[in-house]
């Protein structure tokens, strides 16, 4: 049964490119009816957080990506933490060290870094020396006991590391691209490399999907399962997200994280649909899908190669989308929370959906309703229409139309508009002449709402206390 693991490290928000990484992950999984694993890197205990944590697994959850086994479910491969996993880690490398393919290091990390920089400036890539690779058990101990802690380096063979990636095919590394890294430090936490190995061999995954920058990792991480003994995984390197300039997708970007765009109000159901699609191309053209569709259409064989850019104005177009194929009870309900003052209004969902042709996000909506509000002072362009014989003779009009019918409904309201339209039909005028200069009367706007959901929301009375306001 396949089995695929998604592991972000709690040092900060869900990224968009990780967020992409567990999409796939998860649809691979649930396409393939297997196992959706949560794993939780937080070896580095500095920059860690259980806030951090949390964040990321209620970002994950807003997505709508559920997981089979994790920290907070459970599941027979437990913990779920790495931090929580030093006695799996320590068994393993004890493996090792028997097996004569890891060996103790005392260099210092002073030490290190001197013969880093000394390796850059001659032009050299850094890679550890092997200074500590054949020290004598004897020497090994009197360091021991003067109190010196070694870290645990694993023993990398001469040969060359090949190994198949699903997307990139035939991978190779000749002998000596890396040197010996380590696999426990000092302080006796397990190295990345180590502990993503052990975990995958030990929770059984079947395939590793990540970002094409782990390829050069993937290396290491074949050798140490060759050394432990175990089956590697398949692996798949899919592209990196990038920005519209071509780098990797950062800070001088924009927003970045998944919690951003949340804030932003964009739906869940969009910021999938849109991940998918960078890589990823669905069969007959479709492109506004739901997870549910996803996962039906989903092929992790049909990936592309090719830098993922990107692009802001698609991800608009996309949530627009998904906004107007909501159903409108839905929509009040999520969109409450963007625009407060306004979710406890009796006629919210006809205000919601007078505005919905126009915005790409639900943090758009205050400024949008706002010509539900106080009319606003009109500027300049707005009060060229309430001035000259037309327009009072347009309000006029307006104000004995609604004193006389009221306003019943939303079709009475367009009806009312369609009956102040006829009204001037002998004046030859333009549609724009009529109706603006009572938009422009009931809320200092030249632009908003069709007029026949700002009649029926403001209402009979409203209206007229507007209309009277701009004639006295």
């Amino acid at each position: 049964m396949v089995r695929v693991r998604f592991a972000p490290s709690p040092t900060g928000r869900l990224h968009l490119g990780s967020a992409r990484t567990a999409l796939f992950n998860w649809l691979f999984a649930r396409g393939q009816g297997g196992s959706f694993i949560l794993r939780i890197e937080d070896t580095d205990v500095e920059r860690s957080s259980r806030e951090m944590e949390e964040s990321i697994l209620e970002d994950l959850r807003w997505l709508g990506l559920d997981w089979d086994e994790g920290p907070d479910v459970g599941g027979p491969h437990a913990p779920y933490r790495q931090s929580e996993r030093g006695e799996v880690y320590r068994e393993h490398a004890r493996l090792l060290v028997e097996k004569g393919m890891a060996y103790p290091c005392f260099c210092t990390p002073e030490q290190l870094e001197e013969k880093r920089e000394r390796a850059l400036a001659e032009g050299r890539s850094p890679r550890y020396d092997g200074a500590c690779r054949d020290l004598e058990p004897l020497e090994v101990r009197k360091r021991e006991g003067r109190g010196e802690r070694p870290a645990l380096r694993f023993r990398v063979p001469e040969k060359e590391v090949v190994f198949q990636d699903l997307l990139h095919g035939l991978v190779r590394f000749p002998p000596g691209s890396f040197g010996d890294f380590i696999i426990m430090r000092s302080d006796g936490r397990a190295g990345f490399h180590f502990s993503v190995v052990v975990d995958d061999a030990v929770m059984g995954i079947t395939h590793v999907i990540r970002g094409e920058d782990h390829l050069t990792n993937t290396a290491r991480h074949v050798l140490l399962f060759e050394a432990l003994g175990y089956p590697a995984p398949m692996y798949l390197h899919h592209s990196l997200l990038l920005g519209p300039d071509g780098g990797k997708m950062s800070k001088r970007h924009g927003a970045t994280s998944v919690r951003e765009y949340r804030e932003m109000g964009y739906l869940p159901q969009a910021l999938v649909n849109y991940l998918a699609l960078l890589s990823w191309s669905p069969p007959e053209g479709r492109e506004v899908l739901d997870l549910s569709e996803l996962v039906e259409l989903f092929d992790i064989g049909d990936l592309s190669r090719s830098p993922a850019v990107f692009d802001r104005e698609r991800l608009d177009w996309l949530n627009g989308k998904h906004l107007r194929r909501m159903p409108l009870d839905e929509l009040v309900r999520v969109a409450g929370v963007y625009a407060p003052r306004w979710s406890g209004h009796p006629l919210f969902a006809v205000m919601l959906e007078s505005v919905l042709d126009n915005i790409t996000n639900l943090g758009e909506l205050p400024s949008y309703l706002e010509a539900y509000g106080e009319p606003a002072r009109p500027g300049e362009r707005a009060a060229e229409w309430l001035r000259g014989e037309v327009a009072g003779r347009v309000l006029e009009k307006a104000e004995e139309i609604l004193r006389e019918e009221g306003v019943r409904d939303l079709e009475h309201a367009h009806h009312l508009v369609a009956r102040l339209r006829h009204a001037f039909d002998e004046r030859d005028l333009k549609p724009k002449e009529i109706l603006m200069p009572l938009r422009v009367a009931l809320t200092g706007r030249d632009r908003g709402p069709a007029l026949p959901y700002l009649l029926y929301v403001l209402g009979r009375d409203e209206c007229l206390r507007r209309l009277q306001g701009v004639r006295s």
